[in-house]
């Protein structure tokens, strides 16, 4: 079924309630677990059909954000999905209290068992109001980023729009772009500081609430985090911190030789080499029609994937007024099918996101076979690395995106994902510490920002730009609003897709066997027990940390043709 052949109708919340603890009460009474598992698969139904309906109706929101309809079912969802939330953990304490226990394990895996456990330590009647606050200023942030215009180069661009010039060959022009995306958030600032701090203070009230010290330990638990714990990811932030200066080191002495410059600033981040604006050659339909060569020579699994979206409408791709900002993949239970957005702009981001939300969309087709919801992803450290890993094996046919340049691209590409693990540990401690010291004012949160960076990124250098040297640049970053201590999973990701990356070059059977082991038990096991399918080193481990440093070292040692 196509996207827009499927109906969207909003979910009366009284009569699915009704529903619901009608079949509660059933599977409490279930006298084989042969009747409870019948039971449940029929609850299982009703929530994917819900689900379904709140996934669409976000779906809508991001593509218009200025709709009328679309606002009045985000708000809609925004009231009652904790509501629905609370159902759920309802029917987790059932499930918990179960004779059945070892069944249920047997059936459905302890990571079901070992994830419904967190969620129910998540939600209480007492916290449904905070939470409905909590979305409601989420969507807040969301609408704030897509109603964000500036002028430039004499147009009226939006974010998206204006981000593309940030990687513009010509240095002025990227500085301005880079002034005129900041400026934006410095104009309102304000407005972005006091909603952060109201998001900060009502996530402080729920954990409160539930009986946590503060938001720090409720956030892992809202990440699903079962095999590892704060102490491993301070280890692994101590390990970045001394041990990834070489790499930075080495990236910035070859971009400061190619393209001449003295001291590297911070609009100079991902430009990597002289006269070439880092976008593909090719329009819009031909980037279609490329992707859908390149999945079908990477295999017949891939190739089917992507046809069934672009025949089901199952993607909205290109940038327009008032469409959310960024990218994502998300999934429609009923169609069981992953849908993927983005905000295409002619720049090399919409081929990252060719690559790295077809990774997430790859993995939900191929463990569509499972039916509860808590498990069609995995928790996000470990479905990143679906996404970062198909960044890296689809580096063969860029070419077909970036002609010539494809080798340019290919070591641009390396050193963004280097890049990209300083500022996780960034992002990651900013927020251990703001949620511990909820009081902070909005200067102090900047200043705090600004004084990470030095500490991880020590390179960073803000030029003229008042704002952002006095740590502005966080602002931007939508994960610390709406999805507090996810980000650390991209770190964690990265690492393990150039480990996996790796064995695909070596032997591409092997490889991508393992790729597609990992894919196929979607969220069935925990972060540790995918790591060890595809036969990994955990990121936790110092010495696979130093593994990755010096393989990453030898590989940005190697000579790009025609590189000047």
């Amino acid at each position: 079924m196509k996207f827009s052949e499927y109906k969207y109708q909003r979910p009366d919340y009284e009569y699915e309630k009704k529903v619901f603890s009608d079949n509660m009460e059933k599977l409490k009474k279930a006298e084989s677990f042969e009747s409870f598992r019948k039971i449940l698969d029929d609850i299982n139904k009703q929530r994917n059909r819900i689900e379904s309906m709140k996934i669409v109706a976000s779906i809508n929101y991001s593509i218009n954000t200025g709709d009328k309809n679309n606002i009045a079912e985000k708000n809609y969802w925004d009231e009652n999905a904790p509501k629905y939330d609370k159902l759920n953990v309802d029917l987790y304490k059932i499930i918990i209290d179960s004779k059945y226990d070892k069944e249920i394990i047997e059936t459905y895996g302890m990571q079901f068992y070992n994830i419904i456990k967190c969620s129910i330590s998540e939600i209480s009647d007492e916290i449904i109001t905070d939470l409905i606050e909590e979305n409601r200023l989420c969507s807040e942030y969301t609408r704030l980023l897509a109603a964000g215009n500036v002028v430039f180069g004499g147009e009226k661009l939006n974010l998206s729009e204006v981000n593309k010039y940030t990687t513009d060959s010509n240095r002025n022009i990227r500085k301005s772009a880079a002034e005129a995306f900041s400026g934006y958030f410095e104009e309102h600032e304000e407005e972005f500081d006091i909603l952060f701090d109201k998001l900060v203070k009502v996530r402080d009230r729920i954990a409160k609430k539930l009986g946590y010290e503060n938001f720090v330990e409720l956030g892992y638990k809202r990440m699903k985090r079962t095999d590892y714990n704060e102490n491993d990811v301070s280890k692994l932030r101590k390990a970045v911190e001394n041990s990834w200066d070489i790499i930075i080191d080495k990236i910035n002495k070859n971009k400061s030789e190619r393209l001449s410059i003295e001291k590297i600033k911070y609009y100079d981040d991902e430009v990597e080499f002289p006269g070439w604006n880092m976008e593909p050659e090719i329009e819009y339909d031909e980037m279609i029609k490329s992707a859908e060569k390149m999945y079908s020579e990477l295999s017949d699994e891939t190739g089917m994937f992507f046809r069934n979206l672009v025949e089901n409408e199952m993607m909205d791709l290109k940038t327009a007024p008032r469409k959310g900002m960024g990218g994502y993949c998300t999934y429609v239970p009923d169609l069981k099918s992953p849908f993927v957005f983005a905000n295409f702009n002619r720049s090399f981001d919409d081929v990252d996101t060719l690559t790295h939300e077809m990774g997430h969309g790859f993995q939900l087709y191929m463990s569509n076979w499972i039916d509860m919801p808590e498990i069609n992803f995995p928790t996000l450290d470990s479905c990143e690395i679906h996404s970062m890993t198909m960044e890296f094996i689809t580096m063969p046919w860029m070419e077909l995106f970036f002609g010539k340049n494809a080798s340019k691209y290919k070591y641009s590409h390396l050193c963004t994902i280097s890049r990209l693990i300083p500022y996780c540990m960034v992002v990651d401690e900013f927020q251990h510490i703001i949620y511990r010291n909820i009081n902070m004012t909005p200067n102090d949160r900047k200043k705090l920002w600004r004084n990470l960076e030095k500490k991880y990124i020590k390179y960073k250098d803000y030029d003229d730009n008042s704002f952002l040297d006095r740590g502005g640049w966080w602002l931007r970053q939508g994960h610390i609003f709406k999805n507090p201590f996810y980000y650390i999973d991209y770190a964690l990701a990265s690492l393990c897709a150039i480990q996996l990356a790796e064995k695909y070059t070596e032997n591409h059977h092997e490889g991508w066997n393992l790729y597609m082991d990992i894919c196929k038990v979607g969220g069935t096991r925990s972060f540790n027990e995918i790591v060890n399918i595809a036969n990994l080193d955990s990121p936790f481990e110092d010495e696979s940390i130093s593994k990755i440093v010096r393989k990453i070292s030898q590989s940005l040692d190697v000579k790009i043709a025609n590189e000047k």
